[in-house]
């Protein structure tokens, strides 16, 4: 019962973000819109925000059972489509999460599945050419961050172009570039 509690307030806020900005949207809102009482938000959850970060949390689980499968040898591409097909699917809360107070909690999310989405694709490679676990770490590190930074600049201009079309751009500067970050670590030891 809990859980499905949970669930009806993260749907009724992410109705609401879709139509406006995090820091125009009140728990009342929220409440009213899935037919709960104050007290019951306020017995899951200390403040919208920590809704929104379990929200996200939620949506991690539910984009990791959507996108299970990432393909090894594709110098990211299918961790770039799954995140901007995600991404798109869900612009307008997106769009006004990032332009809101809760871009922090946004940039987390964000991280937290790329990294998911690059170790899966980047293990094999990286127990191949006998990286340690550390320097698969920094590896992963450099690439989330330059793919959420990209995403965030996405966001900035609107969420423009189709899902294959971002993907295109980065096909020429992605290809080859995990397996030669591999080797010039694997050879720095």
């Amino acid at each position: 019962m809990a859980s499905m509690t949970k669930l009806a307030l993260a749907q009724s806020l992410k109705q609401l973000m879709a139509e406006r900005t995090l820091d125009k949207i009140t728990i009342k809102e929220v409440v009213a819109r899935c037919g709960v009482n104050r007290q019951t938000f306020y017995y899951h959850f200390r403040d919208i925000y920590d809704l929104l970060d379990w929200m996200f949390r939620n949506e991690g689980q539910e984009f990791s059972k959507k996108y299970p499968y990432t393909v090894i040898d594709d110098n990211g591409y299918t961790a770039i489509r799954s995140l901007c097909t995600y991404l798109q699917e869900n612009r307008d809360v997106m769009i006004n999460i990032y332009n809101s107070l809760g871009r922090e909690l946004l940039d987390r999310y964000l991280c937290r599945e790329m990294e998911t989405l690059l170790t899966d694709s980047l293990k094999a490679r990286a127990d191949k050419a006998g990286l340690s676990q550390e320097q698969l770490a920094v590896l992963v590190n450099f690439y989330k961050h330059a793919f959420v930074g990209v995403s965030l600049d996405w966001f900035q201009k609107g969420m423009p172009g189709e899902t294959e079309e971002i993907v295109a751009l980065y096909v020429p500067i992605l290809s080859g570039t995990f397996d030669s970050a591999i080797k010039k670590m694997a050879n720095s030891k």
